[in-house]
């Protein structure tokens, strides 16, 4: 009855729909990019499935919390190992891409953005500054969350569940009006703004992070299947309180709420029993989730603003930007895929020349 790792990659699909439709859609001011109608009261009714989406940096910290804390739960080997392990692919990923663009921006003409100076690609290179694309603010953060996950992972087995969310919920707080308010002002310092901007961002995605680990914990999802489990029309019930949390994140436009959004949208979406075709395809979207969001920017945002939104219509400038982001993830994985494999292979000799080496001193 708990999440199945399908259930966590179909999650990540619907994740990154979210934050397409986010980053295209979530804008009153359309500025003749797209048609607006229908309208409600003079807002693009486009705009408010745009504003649900950014739900999606909370879905991705709740799975990340979840997954990993029943992997480190199980994990039999170095932890910190396996982790590294984890960064570093996800690191082979993402310079793949960030080489590629910055190709592909040279020889559009925008060698002024990319690569622009050396230090500005060294700064992007190594996530310390995510000037190349604003979505990649989410890999730093990210690496942070994967480097304490066996910290945190042993202070939720150890401490009351509601302590821990309640702590994580005032770091939030804080966090989020730093990052909105900029409460604190460090002038002009730049490694103290970069420093602080990294714990804020942190400080914000902690508490899905903890709230994904803590369903692992107590096995909230299965308690809360056995509940409504013989409830008749469940799809209908979720999917009225699903159109319930639009309609509520309509009424209160602020970013603070998304993983309050977030958190019960996971749970009625992953009740509804889904089709086979509509399983399968968002699995599909969740295993390129990856490169999707790490690429996206550039096709709307900087490289190809008017190529993507060309069609006009909504919906057919989201699958427009969807197909462009495949097409580029299939190439992005013809590098990266025969690079983990070399990875992999490396590590797996490295352990059994460790391990004879072992068995070589005990005789």
């Amino acid at each position: 009855m708990e999440f199945s790792k399908r259930d966590m990659t179909i999650l990540k699909g619907v994740a990154i729909l979210f934050m397409l439709l986010l980053h295209l859609f979530c804008r009153k001011d359309v500025n003749g990019l797209y048609e607006t109608y229908p309208t409600i009261n003079g807002i693009p009714f486009v705009y408010y499935i745009g504003l649900f989406g950014d739900a999606c940096v909370s879905i991705y910290c709740f799975a990340s919390g979840y997954g990993l804390y029943i992997s480190i739960n199980n994990e039999q080997k170095s932890v910190l190992k396996r982790n590294l392990e984890r960064i570093f692919k996800l690191l082979v990923n993402y310079w793949i891409i960030l080489v590629m663009f910055v190709i592909v921006g040279f020889l559009v003409g925008k060698s002024d953005l990319y690569p622009g100076s050396l230090s500005k690609f060294l700064l992007n290179f190594f996530t310390l500054s995510y000037s190349y694309n604003g979505a990649w603010w989410f890999l730093q953060t990210y690496i942070i969350l994967v480097l304490l996950a066996p910290l945190l992972v042993s202070l939720i087995k150890k401490y009351n569940t509601l302590l821990l969310i309640s702590i994580t919920g005032v770091i939030y707080l804080l966090s989020y009006i730093q990052r909105i308010k900029h409460i604190y002002d460090f002038g002009g310092n730049v490694y103290i703004n970069a420093v602080v901007n990294s714990i804020v961002l942190l400080g914000t995605s902690l508490l899905p992070f903890v709230i994904g680990s803590v369903f692992a914990k107590e096995k909230i999802y299965t308690k809360m299947s056995l509940l409504i489990h013989k409830v008749p029309f469940k799809n209908t019930i979720c999917l009225l309180g699903i159109l319930l949390l639009v309609f509520i994140h309509s009424r209160i436009e602020t970013l603070f709420i998304a993983p309050f959004t977030a958190i019960p949208f996971i749970c009625l979406f992953t009740i509804i029993k889904k089709g086979k075709r509509v399983q399968n395809s968002l699995e599909f979207f969740g295993k390129h989730s990856t490169n999707i969001w790490l690429t996206h920017m550039f096709f709307y945002g900087t490289l190809f603003q008017s190529l993507v939104f060309a069609p006009k219509y909504p919906v057919l400038i989201f699958t427009w930007l969807l197909i462009l982001c495949l097409i580029s993830s299939w190439f992005i994985n013809l590098l990266f895929k025969p690079i983990v494999k070399l990875i992999d292979k490396v590590a797996s000799t490295i352990k059994n020349n460790q391990k004879t080496s072992s068995d070589y001193l005990r005789l």
